[in-house]
């Protein structure tokens, strides 16, 4: 039986203070300690259809896509596309941490990894092409309207899954 869990955005609108440009960011590979750190409202995505939560809108170089039948969003960044391999989510409001149950992987192998930015151009962190089903998020300390994954570099195309 498949576990079920869920991609977790927390709304900056919770938070009445705003941070520098650089803002700083903690990432969390425990779902419970990023939780206890987001402290505050969390709006939970849990991908059973097409349609997102409200303000919640993505865009993929390659072939990103919601997969309702498997509840999950999944995607392929080739790092050799002509395209930037690269998919984008945009929030409105703002938000402060994201986080999620990852795989990456799948056909031909388990790829290179997903580089994260925050507002697209602030790098976050790399989430390991080692990932299978487990928990990788962080928090910022200044909201943020946009996340950027990117595919590792390396000449393989990143596979993945959200859950």
């Amino acid at each position: 039986m498949q576990q079920r869990s869920s991609a977790w955005l927390a709304l900056a609108a919770i938070l009445p203070w705003a941070a520098p440009a650089g803002a700083a960011t903690t990432v969390y590979v425990d779902r419970a300690a990023w939780e206890s750190a987001v402290a505050g409202a969390v709006l939970t995505e849990d991908f059973a259809d097409a349609v997102l939560n409200s303000g919640v809108t993505f865009v993929s170089a390659e072939s990103g896509h919601v997969n309702p039948a498997l509840e999950l969003y999944q995607d392929v960044l080739a790092s050799t596309s002509g395209n930037l391999p690269a998919t984008t989510w945009h929030f409105a409001p703002d938000i402060v941490a994201f986080g999620g149950t990852w795989t990456l992987g799948g056909p031909g192998g388990s790829g290179n990894s997903l580089l994260v930015y925050a507002d697209t151009t602030t790098f976050v962190g790399s989430i390991p092409n080692s990932y299978d089903g487990e928990f990788w998020g962080f928090v910022a300390s200044a909201p943020m309207s946009s996340l950027r994954l990117v595919g590792g570099l390396g000449t393989h195309q990143q596979n993945y899954q959200l859950d």
